[in-house]
């Protein structure tokens, strides 16, 4: 092998091997934090809303590196008929007051299925760790995933 094949094969791995480290993931979600003592949460989508046993299912991961004193992780599943409508609630929202540890914990959170846009909104809230003030985050959104009737119908 010549050195310039030997080179050439050098840097198709090399960018493989960056491309491996900086790909882009497919879930989404946010990274809360107020210093290392106070609280440092990481809250993901771990799976957007998809038709499930006639049900709409939609699943929010946290963990914490620093746990809050007290910790509420507000899930809400959101619908609109069409891109014209405006997003509302669907159903009761969903609370995880646990306290969260190092690995994620899984929330479902469900609504019967009917077609029409579905995203997942979340909040999280609670008490911080050292201070004991009150925390709310701003709430967050999910992508938007439109399900057919058909969907439902066959889920």
């Amino acid at each position: 092998m010549s050195t310039n094949m030997k080179a050439g094969a050098a840097v198709a791995a090399v960018v493989l091997l960056l491309f491996l480290i900086v790909r882009p993931t497919t879930s989404s979600g946010h990274h809360f934090k107020v210093t290392a003592t106070e609280y440092d949460c990481n809250v993901k989508i771990a799976d957007d809303p998809r038709p499930l046993n006639k049900e709409v299912l939609s699943t929010v991961a946290i963990k914490c590196a620093t746990p809050p004193k007290q910790t509420s992780l507000v899930l809400q599943l959101q619908y609109r008929k069409d891109g014209s409508s405006p997003w509302t609630n669907d159903g009761d929202a969903r609370a995880f007051t646990g306290i969260p540890g190092p690995d994620y914990t899984d929330i479902n959170i469900t609504q019967p299925c009917k077609a029409g846009s579905f995203r997942i909104a979340y909040q999280l809230q609670g008490v911080a760790a050292v201070l004991g003030t009150s925390i709310q985050e701003q709430q967050q959104f999910g992508s938007s995933k439109d399900i057919s009737q058909s969907q439902c119908d066959n889920s």
